[in-house]
C-alpha cells in the first residue's frame, strides 16, 4: 500500500505499474476533485476508486453517474470497516483477468511430429507444465517455502502489511489445508494467480511446493465427496477482451484449458455479479465457506459446447469438464513427454526442456539461470545449465552469449574427474563451438574447435559409447571448413 498527499505523484506512480497489475485507489471524500475524473478513466492499470464518505455522503453519488470505477464506502472511525468491500472487490478484479487456452483439432489430420508447430502449443505446454510441476516425485522441502518467502519478502520490504501476511504464511503454513490459503485474501492468492496468468516460469517453480499441495487437496476432497454434495451444474461469471472471446467463439467443439485454478459457483447470481481434471465443493474448508465455491485445478480441461448471447455485452459460453481428451491431442502429449523424460535430470530441467521444445525460450533462459544459482556448488550441474544456455542463446542467434556460455562448459569440465565424461562433454561443447564460429566467419576458431572435438571422438573411438556416425560427422564438418577457407 502506497500513500500520497499529491494528486500528480499518486497518478505518477498508478501510471508507471505494469499493465497486469490490479491497483485501486482509496480517496477521502472531501480531497477528491470530481475534475479528475475524466483522467482517471482513461489509465488502465487503474481499477476501482473507492471514496470513503461519513454519513453525509449524498451529494457524493452523481459522480458515480459518470464513472463505472467510482465506488462510494461509508465508514465510521474504524478502519478496519472499510477492508472488506475493497479486498472483495479486489479479488473480483483479479478474477477477471485468467488466461486460458484452445484447442480444436482438424479432421482427417494426420497425426506426426511436424502437427505440433500447427497446433496451439500453448495448450500441450499448459498441460505438461502442471504434469511436472505436481509430480509427486519431487521432494518439496522447507528451502523451497523459504526461497519463496524470501522472494515475497524482498518484493514487498516497504510494504509492513504485506511483510506480515507473508511471514503468517511462512510460520503456520502446516496449521491450515492449502485450499483455506488460496481463498484467504493474502499476498498468496494474487501473486499465484499472477504467476499462472502471466506463464512466470520463476515464481511458478518458487511456489511449485504451494501448488502442489493445492492440487492434491483438490484430488482428496473430490474423491470424499458424496453424490448429494456433488453439483451437476456450476457457473463462472468471467470478464474478457474481445479478442479473446472470438478466440474462444471460434473454438466451439474443441478444448479449453484455464491458466488458473478455476473457481466457480453452484450459485448462478454470484457467477453473473462476476461477469457484469480435479474439481472439488471447497466452500467447507474455504476461508470464506458461505460463498459455495467449487474449485478446479488448473489446467483443468472443459470442452466447448455453445456460446450463446443472453444480454447486452453479456454470453453464455457452456463448457463440459472432460478428461476425455483429442485423440491428437493425446499423441503430441505422449510425443512430447518421451522427448522430455530422456533429457531431464531434474524436475526443474524437465521445465527447461519443455520450454526450449516449445520455442519459449525466454522461459527455458529463467528456468536455466535459476538451476545456476540453485546448484552454484555441484559443478556436473553447472556445466549441464551452461550447456543449455549456450544452445538457446544459439537457437535465438545471440552467437556471442552462446559462446560465453560454451566456454563456461569448457572450464568446468576439465575439473570432472571421470576421463569419459569429461571427454563425452568437451566433444559436444567443441563442435557446437565450431558451429558457431563458422556462422561468425572465424574459420579459424571453427576449425581448431572442430579439430578439439575430432581428436576426442577418436580418441576413444573403440568405445561402445561412441558413435561412428559422431565421428563422421565432425570429419565432414572439418572438411567443409577446409574447403571454405
Amino acid at each position: 500500500m502506497q500513500q500520497f498527499n499529491e494528486w500528480n505523484a499518486c497518478i505518477d506512480f498508478i501510471t508507471a505499474t505494469d499493465e497486469n497489475d490490479v491497483v485501486c485507489l482509496v480517496v477521502i471524500a472531501e480531497y477528491f476533485n470530481d475534475k479528475l475524473l475524466p483522467l482517471l478513466e482513461t489509465i488502465h492499470q487503474l481499477r476501482s476508486i473507492y471514496l470513503l464518505c461519513d454519513d453525509s455522503h449524498k451529494h457524493y453519488v452523481e459522480w458515480t453517474k459518470f464513472s463505472r470505477k467510482l465506488m462510494l464506502i461509508q465508514y465510521n472511525s474504524d478502519r478496519k470497516s472499510i477492508l472488506p468491500p475493497i479486498s472483495g472487490s479486489i479479488r473480483q478484479k483479479t478474477h477477471e483477468t485468467i488466461g486460458f487456452q484452445t484447442f480444436r483439432p482438424q479432421k482427417d489430420e494426420v497425426v506426426d511430429a511436424s502437427l505440433l508447430n500447427r497446433l496451439d502449443a500453448s495448450f500441450m505446454y499448459s498441460q505438461l507444465m502442471k504434469e511436472i510441476i505436481i509430480d509427486t516425485e519431487v521432494d518439496y522441502d522447507e528451502e523451497y517455502m523459504d526461497i519463496f518467502a524470501n522472494a515475497c519478502r524482498a518484493e514487498n520490504q516497504d510494504n509492513q502489511t504485506q511483510l506480515e501476511s507473508i511471514n503468517c504464511f511462512r510460520n503456520t503454513y502446516k496449521e491450515h489445508p492449502p485450499v483455506w490459503w488460496y481463498t484467504k485474501e493474502s499476498f498468496l492468492y494474487s501473486t499465484l494467480n499472477k504467476a499462472l496468468r502471466t506463464q512466470d516460469i520463476t515464481t511458478i517453480l518458487m511456489m511449485g511446493f504451494f501448488i502442489r499441495d493445492l492440487h492434491l487437496q483438490l484430488i482428496e476432497l473430490q474423491q470424499t465427496e458424496t453424490e448429494n454434495q456433488s453439483f451437476s451444474i456450476l457457473y463462472r461469471g468471467q470478464g474478457m477482451t474481445i479478442d479473446n472471446f472470438e478466440r474462444l467463439h471460434q473454438h466451439i467443439g474443441g478444448l479449453l484449458s484455464f491458466n488458473n485454478f478455476l473457481s466457480t459457483s453452484s450459485d448462478y447470481d454470484v457467477s453473473l455479479m462476476y461477469a457484469s481434471s480435479a474439481a472439488d465443493d471447497s466452500s467447507s474448508v474455504s476461508y470464506y465457506p458461505h460463498e459455495n465455491e467449487v474449485l478446479f485445478s488448473m489446467h483443468t480441461v472443459f470442452r466447448i459446447n455453445d456460446v450463446s448471447e443472453i444480454g447486452e455485452r453479456l454470453w453464455q459460453i457452456d463448457l463440459d469438464f472432460t478428461d476425455d481428451q483429442d485423440e491428437q491431442l493425446n499423441v503430441l502429449l505422449e510425443h512430447l513427454r518421451s522427448e522430455i523424460s530422456i533429457a531431464g535430470l531434474l524436475n526443474v530441467d524437465r521445465l527447461g526442456q519443455l520450454c526450449y521444445r516449445m520455442s519459449d525460450y525466454d522461459g527455458a533462459l529463467q528456468i536455466y539461470h535459476t538451476l545456476l544459482q540453485s546448484f552454484s556448488d555441484n559443478f556436473v550441474l553447472l556445466s549441464y545449465a551452461h550447456q543449455h544456455l549456450g544452445l538457446i542463446y544459439q537457437q535465438m542467434d545471440q552467437l556471442d552469449q552462446a559462446i560465453v556460455h560454451y566456454k563456461k562448459v569448457i572450464d568446468i569440465q576439465h575439473s570432472f574427474n571421470d576421463d569419459q565424461d569429461k571427454e563425452r562433454y568437451l566433444t559436444v561443447t567443441y563442435a557446437n563451438l565450431s558451429t558457431l564460429y563458422t556462422k561468425k566467419g572465424d574459420l579459424v576458431q571453427a576449425r581448431m574447435n572442430c579439430e578439439r572435438a575430432l581428436a576426442l571422438v577418436s580418441s576413444t573411438k573403440d568405445n561402445k559409447e561412441i558413435d561412428p556416425v559422431v565421428y563422421c560427422y565432425h570429419l565432414s564438418n572439418l572438411a567443409f571448413i577446409q574447403r571454405a577457407e
